[in-house]
């Protein structure tokens, strides 16, 4: 599709723009980050956050135009490891608030814990401007990696939050192998396997 194309790092406005307006009434965002006067701010930090020193050093973020982002990392690299996390510790605190640091941080900890082991791409997270969606490029979005996960027979994984995106994903070969909630009171979570499309049929 075009408009397609990796985001650089002077695209991070861009890139929090379009998650931040993607992911406002997001059951597993709004639980993650704080609900009071900072709110807005919040989703800014945490996806700023994750783009710049998960996503970005890997170079699998993929921007369509200003209004739709995929953030992917490759086989191997989803861990974010303590100088990474050490980073992203300032923002990620303000995006939660204090109060609530250490469930959060619990609640995060839950869903890394069934990460796969098997080697795979990772869908951190993908979203399209509200008012750009139904255009086909949260597929295109999808398209960037899982076509060449398909020709290298590569595995992908995910965390799906709401049905509606299950539904959207199973539609390009991912399944659910689990719905959980990461903490009591947490909206649930649909873990999801893609096996490539050429091994799977």
């Amino acid at each position: 599709m075009s408009g397609l194309r990796r985001a650089r790092a002077e695209d991070h406005a861009a890139v929090v723009r379009v998650l931040t307006r993607a992911f406002d009434a997001d059951p597993v965002a709004n639980y993650m980050f704080r609900q009071d006067a900072h709110r807005a701010r919040a989703f800014e930090l945490g996806f700023g956050a994750f783009f710049r020193h998960v996503v970005l050093p890997h170079d699998e973020a993929w921007i369509h135009d200003e209004d739709g982002v995929a953030l992917w990392t490759p086989p191997g690299a989803w861990q974010v490891g303590a100088l990474r996390m050490l980073a992203m510790g300032p923002a990620l605190l303000r995006a939660v608030s204090l109060r609530r640091a250490v469930s959060a941080a619990r609640a995060g900890r839950r869903v890394e814990e069934r990460h796969p082991h098997e080697p795979h791409w990772y869908l951190f997270t993908i979203g399209v401007d509200p008012d750009k969606q139904g255009h086909g490029i949260g597929s295109a979005l999808l398209g960037s990696v899982l076509d060449r996960c398909d020709q290298t027979r590569a595995c992908a994984y995910l965390e799906a939050s709401t049905p509606s995106n299950a539904r959207l994903y199973e539609r390009h070969g991912f399944r659910v192998t689990e719905e959980f909630r990461m903490a009591e009171g947490a909206p649930p979570v649909w873990l999801m396997w893609r096996t490539p499309r050429d091994a799977s049929q």
